[in-house]
Formats: structure tokens, sequence, C-alpha cells
């Protein structure tokens, strides 16, 4: 079998198994509000609005680092694993002006370059496999 086949079949696999994590279909279930079995880039942005007003518990318009984490097995359904990227790094990420916290705005805009990254096979919507294939490679500590 030559590598290209080996490549192929490991993503299937690896797609198979990450579509049965809880905490994708939680989050997919929750974005997927028409149910047709895809997440549109709008229903993607609207779960992510949400998230972010869920995280940001003083509702002073910033999420920061102990925001995210206290409110991950609220959003997620599950306590951080230690693989996981720690919510500082998260933040980094999107953090445009540096400050160590996220605006509304910031998270807005990361989630939409999220969304563009997970969509890999281009069609405007995250098929489950892709959202979870995203997330996985996405929030694994660097």
């Amino acid at each position: 079998m030559n590598m290209k086949a080996l490549t192929l079949i490991a993503g299937a696999l690896f797609a198979l198994h990450a579509s049965a994590n809880p905490e994708i279909d939680k989050q997919f279930s929750a974005m997927d509000t028409d149910h047709d079995g895809k997440v549109s880039a709008a229903e993607h942005a609207a779960g992510a609005k949400a998230m972010f007003e869920k995280m940001d518990a003083n509702h002073n318009g910033k999420v920061t680092a102990a925001e995210m984490t206290a409110a991950h097995a609220e959003i997620t359904g599950q306590s951080a694993k230690k693989s996981d990227m720690p919510a500082a790094d998260k933040i980094k990420a999107i953090d445009a002006d540096g400050d160590g916290v996220l605006s509304a705005d910031e998270h807005a805009k990361g989630s939409a370059a999220m969304f563009a990254k997970m969509d890999t096979n281009k069609d405007g919507f995250l098929s489950k496999e892709e959202m979870a294939a995203g997330h996985a490679t996405m929030m694994r500590k660097p």
C-alpha cells in the first residue's frame, strides 16, 4: 500500500474516532441550529458569540484566561485535559492587541479564521468530522 493511501486511511480513522467525541458532538449539535447535519459560517459565528458570552463571567466584554478555564466544563461538558491547549495560549493565538485578554471582536475574528481552516473541502460548511479534526489539531498543546 502506498503512503498516500495510508495517509487517507489514517485520516479517515482519526475523523471516525474524533466524530465519536462527546465534546464535539455537543458543540456541533448546539451550532447546527437548522439540524441539517452541517454547520454554516453563520451558525458557527452565532455559536462562537454564545460561547464568548458564557465565558465572559463578569460581562465586561472581555474574556481572561481564568474566565475561559472556568467556563470550559460548562461549554464542553467535560473538564479540560492535560493534553488541551491552556486557555492563555488559546487567547495568545488570537489576541490581536496583545493585552492578554480577548475582546468580543478578537474572538469573532479568531472564530472565523478557525472556521476557514476547519472547512477543508471549502464548501462553506463544517461536517462533524471536519469540526472534530480541526479542533483536535488546533487545540493541542504546541
